[in-house]
C-alpha cells in the first residue's frame, strides 16, 4: 500500500498470469493495472517456437528433481541438453495423459504437439551429475535420502519406485503455456518427477511442523521478461536458487 498517495484507497494487487497449483517457486504480483495488463499481453505473446527457440515476451524456467532408473540415463539426458525435445500428447485422454514420440497416423485421437527443452542440468554448475538413492544400509545417508523424498514410512522407498538415483533438471517448455505437459514430457523420456505419483514418481511426502503434505519436485525458479520502458528494450529478471531437496 502506498501510505503517501492520499487518492489510494483501495490498493490494486493481482496476478498477471494463473497460480499453477501444482507447483511451487516465484509468483509475479502486480501492483498497477497496467502492468497487469502489460504482462497478460507478454504471456500471450510467448510461447510461439521460432527456430526451435522460446519466444515471446515471458520464459518461465522450471527446476525439477527426475527419477534416473537406470545409470546409462544419466548421459542419455545429459545429451539432450539445449535441444528441442518433440513429444504429441492426446489432449482428450484422461491424467495420466498419453505422450508419445512420433504422432501415431490414428485418427480417432486429438494428438497435439509439444515441445521443451532442458537448458541445463546439475553437473553444468558444479560437478554433481545425480544423487543416490538406493542402499542396502539402513544407516547411509544414500538411505535417508530416500525416506526424505518418498516417505520415512517405507522399508525401501527408491527401490519400491524403481529408482536408482535422482538429478536435478531445468526445463522451458516451447510452444505452450500448460506446465502439465513438463509432467508427461519428462515422464515419456523415462525420468518422471520426483512426487508426481500419476507419471510414475510416487508419493513425495513433506513432513514439518507435524503436518504433511504432498507435493512433486518441481518449482518456477526463473522468470524473464522485457520491462515496460518506451523506446527502451530492457530485460527483467526475476530467479531463485533452488536445491534439490
Amino acid at each position: 500500500e502506498r501510505s503517501n498517495d492520499p487518492e489510494l484507497k483501495h490498493p490494486f494487487l493481482s496476478l498477471p498470469f494463473r497460480v499453477e497449483t501444482e507447483m511451487h517457486g516465484l509468483i509475479l504480483a502486480a501492483t498497477k493495472k497496467e502492468f497487469c495488463s502489460y504482462m497478460t499481453k507478454q504471456l500471450e505473446s510467448s510461447g510461439t517456437p521460432n527456430n526451435n527457440e522460446v519466444v515471446g515476451g515471458l520464459t518461465k524456467t522450471y527446476r525439477c528433481l527426475v527419477c534416473i532408473k537406470h545409470p546409462d540415463d544419466i548421459e542419455r539426458i545429459e545429451h539432450l541438453v539445449n535441444l528441442p525435445i518433440e513429444h504429441y500428447v492426446d489432449v482428450k485422454s484422461a491424467t495420466p495423459k498419453v505422450f508419445v514420440r512420433n504422432k501415431p497416423q490414428s485418427t480417432n485421437h486429438d494428438w497435439s504437439r509439444c515441445l521443451m527443452k532442458i537448458t541445463s542440468i546439475a553437473s553444468n554448475s558444479n560437478n554433481f551429475r545425480a544423487a543416490c538413492v538406493s542402499s542396502k544400509y539402513s544407516d547411509s545417508n544414500d538411505f535417508t535420502l530416500a525416506h526424505r523424498l518418498w516417505g520415512p514410512n517405507y522399508e525401501h522407498p527408491a527401490e519400491d519406485v524403481g529408482v536408482q538415483y535422482v538429478m536435478q533438471v531445468d526445463v522451458q517448455l516451447m510452444g505452450t503455456k500448460a506446465p502439465h505437459q513438463i509432467r508427461g514430457q519428462l515422464a515419456a523420456l523415462g525420468i518422471p518427477i520426483v512426487g508426481d505419483g500419476p507419471y510414475g514418481g510416487g508419493t513425495c511426502e513433506m513432513r514439518m511442523h507435524r503436518h504433511m503434505w504432498h507435493r512433486m519436485a518441481v518449482q518456477i525458479c526463473h522468470l524473464e521478461f522485457r520491462l515496460p520502458k518506451v523506446g527502451q528494450e530492457e530485460e527483467g529478471v526475476a530467479e531463485e536458487e533452488a536445491t534439490e531437496e
